[in-house]
């Protein structure tokens, strides 16, 4: 059989053309959020009402000039598609068109509802929680059942209000997060301001008012300031927030601001120490890009770091209470320092992936208990229960971190630091008999620097 070159060659002349030839689909709409009208928004807009069968239609750019507008309906119960050629000025018209009708008669379609729910059942909680008996207990309602009806019809507010107002308002992952954020916290921000402004002269309803006007407050504070954020920064922040309310914490105890008589400056330093922290967390989120995922393995670093030095602190004998605080402090501010510096950096975790060694830290901790639990003989022995649970809770964020760490690695760019988690490096110390020398060689932690 005689080879012949020529359909070949053919072939590959024409392959540029093909490639040239492939259409993109491309948005229906001047702002991008309309890729595919379909029946149930054609119904709205009334666009191709030809079309007594209409099912969709799609828009694709075949060139930087032409564009194909593709229809798709049913005659005689057979899928029909027609293909209109359209220049770039007639998509232009079209898409104009599509937007003031989706603007007159649809607003809805292209809003960003994906946190609206999560928002709306976090404003009902606050509602159930707090404003249902703050709200009486602010306007000195003494008759029962007039308290009861407030707390029901304040209650009912805190579901129906922020229903009717982000109806049409974006309300992204971001927007819940900070809203909720700020609506709790504030409760506690309102409680120590005034405190500050009142110091002594300060009444349980005036606190109770003023962490009612504080919650509400920060959580539409939080709310504007999510527009344009991603969900992950706005959950970084929410945890810097919150280790800053704790560091604040503990600094109060370290200078006796906990004594009578200085309830100003316990309540300054809380109220500055939140300030930094979320203005930390803001820094940490610009510094490098995070997920939801990274901010629940930031938050879980964090913890394990303040805890783990109060472990090694009570095996010393040590009883001095803020020498623990102290430790805490400082390693909690070590893992948060380590997780983004290293164990973040150059990956992207997911939800679920975040969540996962979340909950793998604090199973770890609970079997560190149990263990500690069966050993003990009198079940009183704090310092094991305080050393295993420590260990279990390393151990299951080693273990679950490396599960998935290599999974949510990102394009490196530069150099990259790699730290590894290795429990059973844990055991190294006890292992120095022969039968174990290669698990008693395997170190705690190993550091890897790529270039």
């Amino acid at each position: 059989m005689r080879f012949s070159p020529v359909p070949h060659l053919i072939a590959l002349l024409l392959c540029p053309v093909l490639t040239q030839a492939q259409e993109i689909q491309v948005p229906l709409d001047r702002e991008g959020k309309i890729q595919t009208i379909d029946v149930d928004l054609e119904r709205k807009l009334g666009l191709f009402t030809t079309y007594k069968n209409f099912r969709e239609a799609r828009l694709f750019q075949a060139s930087d000039t032409s564009y194909i507008l593709e229809i798709t309906y049913e005659d005689a119960n057979r899928t029909m598609k027609t293909r209109l050629p359209l220049t770039t000025a007639a998509v232009e018209s079209l898409r104009s068109d599509v937007s003031l009708r989706i603007t007159e008669q649809a607003p809805e379609v292209t809003l960003n509802h994906e946190g609206r729910a999560w928002m709306i059942i976090e404003s009902t909680a606050l509602s159930l929680g707090f404003y249902g008996w703050a709200v009486p207990v602010i306007l000195d309602i003494d008759d029962g059942k007039t308290f009861v009806a407030l707390y029901m019809l304040t209650s009912g507010a805190g579901f129906f209000i922020p229903l009717a107002l982000t109806n049409s308002i974006d309300v992204t992952d971001a927007n819940a997060i900070l809203y909720a954020y700020g609506g709790t916290r504030g409760i506690l921000h309102g409680v120590m301001l005034n405190e500050l402004l009142y110091g002594k002269e300060t009444t349980a309803r005036g606190g109770i008012s003023m962490a009612t006007l504080a919650s509400i407050g920060e959580s539409i504070g939080g709310f504007v300031v999510a527009k344009g954020m991603s969900g992950g920064k706005a959950s970084t922040i929410s945890v810097c927030g919150d280790f800053g309310l704790g560091l604040s914490l503990g600094a109060s105890g370290l200078l006796d601001f906990y004594n009578s008589g200085q309830e100003r400056s316990l309540a300054a330093t809380i109220l500055l120490g939140s300030a930094a922290g979320l203005g930390a967390g803001n820094l940490l989120a610009n510094d490098q890009p995070y997920t939801r995922g990274d901010a629940f393995i930031l938050e879980a670093t964090g913890l394990l770091g303040a805890f783990i030095p109060i472990a090694a602190l009570d095996l010393t004998g040590v009883k001095d209470g803020k020498t623990y605080t102290a430790v805490s402090m400082a390693g909690g501010v070590a893992g948060l320092a380590l997780a983004h510096a290293s164990l973040l950096r150059g990956r992207d975790f997911t939800t679920g992936q975040g969540l996962i060694v979340q909950l793998g830290t604090l199973g770890g901790a609970l079997t560190g208990i149990g263990m500690a639990y069966l050993l003990s003989s009198n079940g009183a022995d704090e310092t094991l229960f305080l050393t295993s649970s420590t260990v279990g809770a390393f151990g299951g964020f080693a273990l679950t971190y490396n599960l998935f760490s290599k999974e949510a690695q990102t394009a490196e760019k530069g150099s990259s630091w790699d730290l590894h988690l290795l429990p059973v490096g844990l055991l190294s110390p006890l292992l120095d008999d022969s039968r174990f020398s290669m698990v008693s060689r395997v170190p705690l932690v190993s550091l890897e620097c790529r270039f």
